[in-house]
């Protein structure tokens, strides 16, 4: 770029008739938001009012000045080094320049990059300076670092980091090393029933546990889905034992998830250099899926024990009413002459057909009064979400298309498959029943109770439409017996 006329001679001695080319380029350079300083062998030939805000200080009353004394100005050190080291470094060096830094802003601090070129002023190079803001470029870079070694949603180291962790610790002055692997039982459950971002909350959940458990130096990590790595540097095998206990007992007392935080643990140290890392890794593997299989029926009763807990807690109205269709369903099967096996089917089913509604909210739940259309919506589908849970534990499996079907009616008119007469399984139509008649009796956040009576007509004037005919009779006749 070349700035002035040419015929005209350069140097210190020549600035002030020199300055009409930088003057006309400063008339130009105000209307940019871009800083711009102009500097010739050590003195500032000309600087705009952006550069002069970016630096915090007043513009001069006229050039050129000494670049020393602008810099002795600058309030902001990294600027002030940066100039300084800039004009020290590219003497008589015909190169471009750029440097990040870093300054107060309004709104906190804010990165800039200093670039340079040489431009032709009468025959002589003079440095063209700029300033960009690269705030927004060097957060994204920051959030690219992170990203490459954590997880997003946990917040934790991912599996690439703690396998490089895992090789660089490796060396004996570490030893004992130890390794703990954890898994999080009813993840897909959670997700199937209260949806991904449930599931997410218990992730985040049990990752904090794990953060407030283990020490700085530990190395946490997001092994898998569900699955969750600690390398323990200079741990022995009974601290290790003891980690995994504080972080069971962390997890029992965890609050505000959608189940309770349940989880299988392995560990293995290694005490001497001859053992590989990698072989106790999959030692402390091995012992989480042992425990997690010995564990099963265990892990699957917790989990539905605090589903239940869940349900029963929301509502005592919702506890008493099972229990009283329980009740009254076994001393109606026992009337009708079913098999112990099918009374004990019915019994279960009558005591958690409304378990999916776990996963229905409060507001709609306890709304007093009716629902609009998408919150009947949204309870019509806790038996969908009833069934889901009850596939995934081996104890409910066999009543799981009962929980499903329980608000199919006779005409094909029910919920969720319309399905109709014997294709809806008897325990369902049975229950159909009993369940309405105790909802009609009792009084509930929907509606007030109506008579005994006026319950075995409603009965009588639904058979063959919402209920089985034949055990609405037999129903009919047991409560006059009754």
């Amino acid at each position: 770029m070349i700035l002035g006329n040419k015929k005209k001679k350069t140097g210190i001695s020549g600035c002030k008739q020199n300055n009409d080319g930088y003057e006309k380029f400063g008339a130009l350079a105000e209307q940019l938001f871009l800083p711009i300083l102009v500097i010739d062998n050590g003195y500032v030939m000309y600087a705009n009012h952006a550069f002069y805000s970016m630096a915090g200080i007043p513009a001069p009353k006229k050039y050129p000045i000494a670049l020393k004394s602008l810099l002795y100005s600058i309030p902001y050190g990294s600027l002030r080094e940066v100039l300084a080291q800039f004009s020290e470094n590219n003497k008589n060096m015909d190169k471009s320049y750029s440097i990040p830094i870093m300054i107060p802003a309004n709104d906190g601090m804010k990165w800039i990059e200093l670039y340079s070129a040489k431009i032709n002023y009468n025959g002589t190079d003079a440095d063209f300076i700029t300033f960009l803001n690269i705030t927004e470029k060097i957060i994204a870079e920051k959030e690219i670092r992170y990203l490459a070694y954590h997880d997003k949603l946990t917040g934790l180291y991912n599996r690439g980091f703690f396998e490089e962790e895992v090789n660089r610790i490796d060396v004996e002055r570490s030893l004992p090393i130890s390794i703990i692997i954890s898994d999080l039982n009813g993840l897909k459950l959670t997700n199937d029933v209260f949806g991904h971002l449930q599931g997410d909350k218990l992730l985040k959940s049990f990752a904090d546990i794990l953060k407030r458990v283990c020490r700085k130096e530990d190395v946490v990590a997001r092994w898998g889905g569900d699955e969750f790595a600690v390398l323990l540097p200079g741990t022995d095998n009974e601290t290790a034992a003891r980690i995994c206990e504080r972080i069971r007992k962390e997890s029992l007392t965890e609050k505000n998830v959608p189940i309770a935080l349940s989880i299988s643990m392995g560990y293995a140290t290694k005490n001497n250099t001859s053992e590989s890392l990698i072989d106790v890794l999959k030692m402390a593997e091995n012992m989480m899926y042992r425990e997690k299989l010995s564990e099963s029926r265990k892990i699957r009763q917790t989990i539905l024990n605090s589903l239940k807990e869940s349900l029963f807690q929301r509502s005592i109205e919702t506890e008493t009413h099972l229990k009283r269709v329980t009740t009254l369903s076994k001393e109606f099967a026992d009337y009708i002459g079913l098999s112990e096996k099918d009374i004990e089917e019915l019994s279960l089913l009558a005591y958690l057909h409304d378990i999916g509604k776990v996963a229905i909210s409060d507001e709609i739940l306890m709304k007093a009064g009716r629902l609009n259309h998408d919150e009947w919506l949204e309870v019509r589908t806790h038996s969908e979400k009833g069934y889901k849970i009850a596939v995934n534990h081996q104890e409910l499996a066999h009543i799981s298309d009962g929980i499903l079907c329980h608000h199919e009616r006779w005409d094909g008119k029910g919920y969720p498959q319309g399905l109709k007469e014997k294709d809806i399984p008897r325990i369902s139509r049975i229950l159909n029943i009993v369940d309405a008649y105790d909802i009609m009796t009792h009084n509930t956040v929907y509606k007030n109770a109506i008579s005994h009576e006026d319950a075995i007509d409603e009965i009588m004037n639904c058979s063959g439409k919402q209920f089985d005919p034949y055990y609405a009779r037999e129903f009919i006749k047991f409560m006059e017996r009754a």
